[in-house]
């Protein structure tokens, strides 16, 4: 009775070390690698981007292209990429970006305050990047030819830039978001000599941030 007792609980646990899983494999992690991806601007732009390491040197000058690094020790391994596949790669930081800030240029009537037909026709559409950007800081800056002195230009630069200022809060922009300022004919977009009536430089610069 005994010898049975014995032979049956030899058997039962020869069975439950059959139904026993296999050990996992031993896996070595993957060695992590930096990626370096170069981006075109907003305007589609792109610059240069020079990956140097004591391995090797790879230079990036196109749109999406990428470098990708082992370590330090091994030469950066020039790949390309397209825009589906970064943003699936960065996708969660490229939404963090802020967005690029909008460049606007408004002209006017010579000696004037008053803008030109189709320049007074763009104000809603600098209104609407405000809003889109959320923006908390607009510049607008009055700028003129050089047809009168000094002094004046700087007075009638700055009474169109408050004029722009006023059209764009009637139009629905806040206020308080707008910073107005002058350079008269300090700056001007056409490199003039002086008494020279310039249409390019009778402007109002609007940079949305």
């Amino acid at each position: 009775m005994r010898k049975l007792t014995l032979t049956v609980a030899v058997m039962l646990l020869a069975g439950c070390a059959k139904k026993l899983p296999p050990p996992a494999p031993v896996t070595t992690p993957a060695p992590k690698q930096n990626l370096i991806v170069l981006l075109p601007d907003p305007d589609g732009k792109v610059g240069k981007v020079t990956i140097t390491n004591i391995g090797g040197t790879s230079q990036l000058d196109q749109a999406y292209a990428a470098a990708r690094v082992e370590n330090a020790a091994s030469a950066p391994e020039s790949i390309v990429l397209d825009e589906a596949r970064t943003r699936q790669l960065f996708g969660s930081v490229l939404d963090t970006l802020p967005l690029a800030q909008v460049h606007f240029q408004l002209y006017f009537q010579q000696a004037a305050d008053q803008l030109v037909p189709e320049s007074a026709a763009m104000l809603s559409e600098v209104v609407r990047a405000i809003r889109d950007r959320r923006s908390t800081d607009v510049s607008v800056v009055g700028h003129t030819d050089t047809t009168d002195d000094a002094r004046r230009n700087y007075e009638l630069g700055l009474r169109r830039a408050r004029a722009v200022a006023e059209l764009l809060k009637k139009s629905g922009a806040d206020g308080a978001v707008l910073t107005v300022a002058s350079h008269g004919e300090g700056n001007p977009l056409v490199k003039t000599g002086d008494n020279v009536a310039e249409p390019k430089n009778r402007r109002v610069e609007i940079v949305v941030r």
